[in-house]
């Protein structure tokens, strides 16, 4: 169930989602099912309390594609959007709240070593754990969710990526305080953009999700500490609830922290680099 509740940061209104349960009339969680409850009892208790939409409790064996900034003035504007709905033509395809985003549900799992998400191209891929917005708001005349278990690997990487093998990266410890580090990236060329972001400005990109990744990998190119990018995150304007959500052994935070460490390569290691070129 999705209440919704106005928020408001540096003048401009914000909208957070309260995800509540017609089972108990409290918090539903996405890791207790007692908390879920069918469509028919979903809708009337959203009829009866007047909430302002549904929820899908995404579970394993079926994939969500998220994709932003895919439609504008009613015509489908993004290329990746339209090769999607190309390759899954039978499956529930739906508007998202905003009425700019498409969202496609597909039976099949992703491959583990396929990225989550591609900030390029507005494209994020779930197929797990998730709560979703619904609309039914639909796109095309399915109503069910069709089996492409034989093509959603290919899909994945193709359209969000693929990990490079053995990617890791070595912890360091922090060389700097949080406020010493901080002055630092805000005295740099990409000052400006830190200090935007640190405070909760996300007027710049398609969402909230879009803009923390940003700040994160921005972190990850200053300190390997990934304790110390955790720190600063949570003093930030864009720390919110879903930081802390479960994501399989760790947290929706540590998840993207160790995929921006694994992925950005250090400051240090490339200014040793522009010294050769």
């Amino acid at each position: 169930m999705d209440g919704l509740q106005n928020l408001y940061r540096q003048g401009e209104r914000q909208t957070q989602k309260v995800i509540i349960s017609p089972v108990n009339s409290s918090f539903a969680h996405i890791d207790v099912p007692d908390t879920w409850a069918s469509y028919e009892q979903a809708k009337a208790y959203a009829d009866r309390y007047g909430y302002k939409g549904l929820v899908f409790a995404l579970v394993k064996g079926i994939s969500f594609i998220d994709i932003d900034n895919a439609i504008k003035d009613g015509e489908i504007v993004s290329p990746e959007a339209r090769r999607l709905l190309e390759l899954l033509p039978d499956t529930y395809t739906e508007k998202s709240v905003s009425g700019a985003g498409i969202h496609i549900l597909l039976k099949g799992s992703l491959p583990a070593d396929a990225y989550r998400r591609n900030d390029s191209k507005g494209i994020e891929m779930y197929d797990t754990r998730r709560f979703i917005c619904m609309t039914g708001d639909v796109l095309n005349t399915s109503r069910e969710i069709a089996d492409y278990s034989d093509s959603i690997e290919q899909i994945a990487y193709d359209f969000a990526g693929r990990r490079p093998p053995q990617k890791t990266y070595t912890a360091m410890p922090a060389t700097q305080s949080d406020r010493e580090l901080m002055g630092q990236i805000t005295n740099s060329r990409s000052g400006a953009k830190f200090q935007s972001l640190f405070k909760g400005d996300i007027s710049r990109y398609a969402s909230w999700s879009h803009a923390e990744s940003a700040l994160v990998f921005m972190l990850a190119w200053w300190t390997q500490n990934p304790v110390q990018i955790d720190s600063i995150m949570r003093s930030s304007g864009l720390i919110r609830p879903k930081w802390d959500e479960r994501r399989n052994a760790g947290t929706y935070g540590s998840q993207l922290i160790d995929e921006a460490l694994s992925t950005v390569i250090p400051r240090q290691v490339r200014s040793q680099q522009e010294n050769y070129l």
